[in-house]
């Protein structure tokens, strides 16, 4: 038996990278058993185009899951977008609540990053996305890493901790109701596009999208 099913698995990289660009705050993971931990960080992704690439992040040096990451595998999820889906949305209420998502899980090797240029390289990409995003919120220009003093910049250094992952796997799941007929699909659709949660009609568009793109292999 594999996992995820077949229907889950999403191949295409496009959707893959525009997950983790949207959605860059993941879990790192590191150990197993009792010496297993795990911390949410932000993360900078670099693309080579063939399916993998690296990721580059920063944690508080007093984390204990640092003496554990250099030359270590880890593993980092992403979470995107999830919602709750009732029986009662579906014209056929025979088959149970359930509830759709999509994720990436990536498998790599991490090595400690000390050097003053890879951590300000990294607070730069890692801002340069979310100020365009939040821009709206705020009426001065976008923060960059040049507008921070020197001297600060001086001080938080040794505090913090800066790390490379090479990417060896990449698993990515795109649970969106393909298990489903496309009339119930699209009426569990239907109602999460009316949700209040900006998830739920996130979630909408992508079973939209998906059932759209079975229909269409199906008719090819």
């Amino acid at each position: 038996m594999s996992y995820p099913s077949i229907p889950h698995r999403e191949e295409d990289w496009s959707r893959i990278t525009g997950l983790i660009k949207a959605y860059p705050f993941a879990h790192l993971f590191t150990g197993s058993g009792t010496r297993a931990r795990v911390t949410r960080l932000p993360f900078a992704f670099d693309d080579n185009g063939e399916g993998g690439g690296s990721l580059r992040a920063h944690m508080d040096a007093r984390n204990p899951q640092v003496s554990a990451l250099d030359d270590t595998d880890v593993l980092v999820a992403f979470s995107g977008p999830d919602a709750y889906v009732s029986p009662n949305w579906r014209n056929d209420r025979s088959r149970g609540a359930t509830w759709d998502y999509t994720a990436v899980h990536i498998w790599g090797r991490a090595v400690i990053r000390r050097d003053r240029d890879f951590f300000a390289t990294l607070i730069r990409d890692l801002a340069a996305p979310a100020e365009e995003k939040y821009q709206s919120l705020s009426d001065a220009p976008t923060w960059t890493f040049e507008d921070a003093p020197e001297d600060y910049v001086n001080r938080l250094l040794p505090h913090l901790v800066g790390f490379e992952i090479t990417i060896t796997r990449v698993e990515a799941i795109s649970k969106l109701h393909q298990d489903f007929a496309p009339k119930d699909a699209l009426r569990v659709a239907d109602h999460l596009a009316q949700s209040p949660n900006e998830d739920g009609r996130t979630i909408a568009s992508l079973i939209q999208a998906k059932t759209a793109l079975k229909q269409a292999k199906r008719t090819s």
